[in-house]
């Protein structure tokens, strides 16, 4: 708390301080969007981004296709403007004093967009020069997701894999990385929960709704050098709606199989000539029967953005995101049947006729097994997940002059877990009665940044952040006198830089960037305190964090090619269950798993590749290669590389420094717009990841387990007069390994699974009801061709259909 107030107490400072020294006159841009013969373009919405990222506006063009934005300080600014049916356009403008800019959007061409991912700075498109894709608010609706995760399926380099029904258990996985590996963040804010196994984002994924979301940008390599810890094989950022203009909004509401149910509602718009501009949005999903028709998930979420100016000079941000969801889990997949000795498996699933009939008691003895060789998931009913998540964000932005920025921005990350399981089950390790375990974490992040802008050409950012995470978890079994808790606390101090340069006419773009870490741990709690690990232990700092980052793009406008490369390391903190995990009873009393001594996992990556345009941009083309070495990781060990009479815990087992592997490959994407009614989007991608040492012991296996070598993923959108519009979307991959237990052995064993096929079907129907009110129906036939897929051993689901409307006004 009292890191809470000290940033409020500072938020409040600057305000007044930026507020006395501001006495620039505001500036006003406006103008008008049309089409390509000049006609108004109703409705189109109109994003201005500073270049500092100091402020964001948006607001929807009247019928006479005008816009205005007010009150605005003098600088750079990237305009984005986006209509039904047409491409996307950006236009940089300079802002002196009041301006006139009118833009006319093209019926045909690929879509352009402003990129804040990729340097924490707005860019346009030309001037990136890493790998970044952007899945936008049309496409999302387009598409009818409900999933931010499932959304990204059809991007190059990505692996999203969902554990079952909808609701399971999500990952994302990026150029034949861990999971760990992505970092995924809130406008610009770190979403992570500290009380998982890694500190990642995993446990999230499946909980992030598409609820007020504006578009989803992904960097594909290295951000650990801007983005911090987990950033090493790339990011995930969702943007929340900015809101502003006049006051507009949705209701949605759909239902289909699996007894699915959503609705969801939005509203944004503005005041005082945009002084407040704001935008919410609240979802609600229910699925009733899932999978096994005890597969139930609820989810609720809520997303909003409010932003003062309170002069053309200091803005105050604040955002909101919170999550309350429930999921019913179900055991594990589980080896069966006569195995070979050794050697990769080619995976057989039990029938579905005998899984029920092994959910109803029957003994795996009897029954007809067949040539199956694995048990997907069978239903566990007294098993769950509860979960909730509150992530409330503000930031503080101040012209101090022309060219230098400053801003104060605060997060507060409360993030709870709830596991129940109880004796019901086919599991042989089901517990005896009913048990509960607590998985909670508290992040409170402070940063404060400058922004400097010696010249035109070049833009500098350096900041400090303050990072306080605490993880806590009680444990309550059949037995009370097994019950344990732990509460462990971290803080971590951050420095960082970085330079972007802009020469020859912004052809030539050089980004330098560097990051430092440093560590402080406290001594953990535990309960019982007797022979509690870790207390009688002098504990030094652990070891720092230090990253860097370069990357370079020249553009050929003559030619419409852009040449581009870019190298750096990354890096990820242990988390506190790797530096503190335990476990207890009252007859063993704890065993030890985790070594606060632990340095952070370190990566080197580079990557490069080509972006050209064709036919005045109507065809867009992109080839990279790239490569990631992981230079040092952590893991869990049970091998006996761990000598307890070394060990200063006394461990047999657990988490230790290692050499990690490499991941490396080829990206291969285009998209076209050569119609006005048609776009195609297809994305290929060749991944080789391999381990120093398997990932199932003596398996001997050293490819990468879930990274299948190919995937492919064509999207394609055909429109019909503005009122229809049909979207196909298609994702295959080639064969691939994964690992599932064997009971009988207490060993895990390689599989090889067949190849994923998914197609998607989704139409909609505008319906204009006035000038301001639009009805949309639509329809979703998800898996079109029935296939059954099996992720890492879970069964997902077959051929669905949904159907719902929304009115937007």
């Amino acid at each position: 708390m009292k890191l809470v107030a000290r940033s409020i107490i500072l938020m409040f400072s600057l305000t007044i301080g930026s507020t006395i020294v501001s006495a620039q006159s505001a500036a006003r841009l406006d103008g008008r969007i049309l089409d390509a013969q000049g006609a108004s373009i109703a409705g189109a919405l109109v994003t201005l981004y500073a270049r500092d990222r100091s402020v964001s506006l948006a607001t929807v063009t009247n019928e006479a296709g005008a816009y205005v934005f007010r009150g605005l300080a003098s600088g750079e600014y990237l305009l984005e403007v986006e209509a039904a049916g047409f491409a996307r356009a950006t236009r940089t403008v300079s802002l002196s004093g009041d301006t006139t800019l009118d833009v006319k959007l093209e019926p045909a061409g690929v879509s352009a967009s402003v990129i804040v991912s990729a340097t924490d700075a707005a860019q346009t498109i030309d001037e990136v020069a890493k790998s970044v894709s952007v899945v936008d608010r049309q496409e999302l609706e387009e598409r009818d997701e409900i999933f931010i995760a499932e959304a990204l399926r059809r991007l190059p380099g990505l692996r999203v894999q969902q554990l079952g029904t909808p609701g399971a258990l999500t990952s994302i996985k990026i150029r034949g990385l861990r999971n760990q590996d992505t970092a995924v963040l809130l406008d610009g804010f770190r979403l992570r929960d500290p009380s998982s196994p890694q500190a990642d984002a995993t446990t999230f994924l499946s909980d992030l709704l598409v609820t007020d979301v504006s578009r989803v940008e992904v960097l594909r390599g290295s951000g650990s050098s801007i983005y911090g810890t987990n950033a090493i094989g790339g990011v995930v950022q969702i943007m929340t709606d900015d809101g502003g203009g006049p006051m507009r909004g949705e209701l949605l509401a759909e239902g289909g199989s699996l007894g699915l149910f959503r609705s969801r509602a939005q509203f944004a718009g503005g005041s005082g000539d945009d002084r407040l501009i704001y935008s919410f949005g609240i979802g609600h999903l229910n699925i009733m029967r899932g999978l096994d028709r005890d597969d139930r998930a609820r989810n609720t979420s809520a997303q909003g953005r409010a932003q003062v100016r309170f002069t053309p000079n200091v803005t105050l941000s604040a955002r909101l995101y919170a999550a309350d969801s429930f999921l019913q889990l179900n055991e594990s997949p589980q080896a069966v049947g006569a195995l070979p000795p050794n050697g990769i498996i080619e995976a057989v699933p039990l029938s579905l006729a005998e899984l029920r009939r092994y959910e109803a008691g029957t003994p795996i003895s009897q029954l007809q097994i067949g040539t199956a060789n694995f048990i997907p998931q069978a239903d566990d009913p007294d098993n769950s997940q509860a979960q909730r998540f509150l992530s409330g964000a503000m930031r503080l932005t101040a012209r101090l002059r022309d060219g230098l920025g400053v801003a104060l921005a605060y997060q507060a990350l409360d993030t709870r877990r709830i596991y129940r399981d109880g004796p019901a089950g086919v599991s042989p390790f089901e517990p005896r009665g009913n048990t509960r375990s607590d998985y909670d974490g508290l992040i409170h992040t402070f940063d404060a940044r400058a922004d400097w802008r010696p010249s035109k050409s070049n833009f500098v950012i350096a900041g400090y952040e303050f990072e306080s995470e605490n993880f806590r978890n009680s444990s309550f079994q059949v037995n009370p006198a097994d019950n344990f808790a732990v509460d462990v606390t971290e803080r971590s101090h951050a420095f960082y830089a970085q330079d972007q340069f802009r020469l020859l006419d912004d052809q030539l773009q050089l980004l330098l960037a560097f990051r430092a870490q440093f560590f402080s741990l406290e001594r953990p709690r535990f309960e019982p305190i007797a022979r509690a690990p870790y207390q009688n232990i002098a504990f030094e700092a652990p070891p720092n964090a230090y990253t860097g980052d370069g990357a370079i793009a020249y553009v050929f406008r003559s030619t419409g090619t852009k040449l581009r490369a870019h190298v750096g390391n990354g890096y990820r903190a242990p988390s506190l269950y790797e530096r503190f995990g335990a476990s207890f009873s009252s007859f063993f009393g704890y065993s030890v798993y985790g070594d606060p001594r632990l340095r952070p996992e370190r990566s080197i990556s580079v990557d490069g590749g080509l972006d050209q345009t064709f036919l005045s941009s109507r065809i867009r083309a992109s080839a990279t290669y790239f490569y990631t070495r992981l230079q040092e990781t952590i893991e869990f060990d049970f091998s006996g590389a761990i000598n307890p009479a070394t060990d200063p815990f006394g461990r047999f087992g657990g988490y230790l420094n290692r050499p990690g592997g490499i991941a490396r490959g080829v990206e291969l994407s285009a998209e076209t717009s050569v119609a006005r009614s048609l776009s195609i989007s297809a994305a290929y991608t060749y991944t080789n990841s391999i381990q120093r040492t398997p990932q199932v012991a003596g398996s001997g296996v050293i490819r990468s387990l879930v990274i299948p070598a190919h995937q492919f993923n064509v999207l394609v959108t055909q429109r019909f007069a503005r009122r229809l519009t049909l979207n196909f979307d298609l994702a295959a991959t080639s064969s691939y390994l994964a690992p599932i237990y064997d009971p009988n052995s207490f060993t895990s064993r390689v599989y090889r699974f067949r190849p994923l096929v998914k197609a998607d079907l989704v139409a909609n129907y505008a319906v204009p009801l006035s000038e301001r009110k639009m009805l949309r129906l639509f329809g979703v036939i998800e898996n079109l061709l029935d296939r059954d897929n099996y992720e890492s051993g879970f069964r997902t689901p077959g051929r669905t259909a949904r159907a719902g409307a929304s009115l937007s006004f």
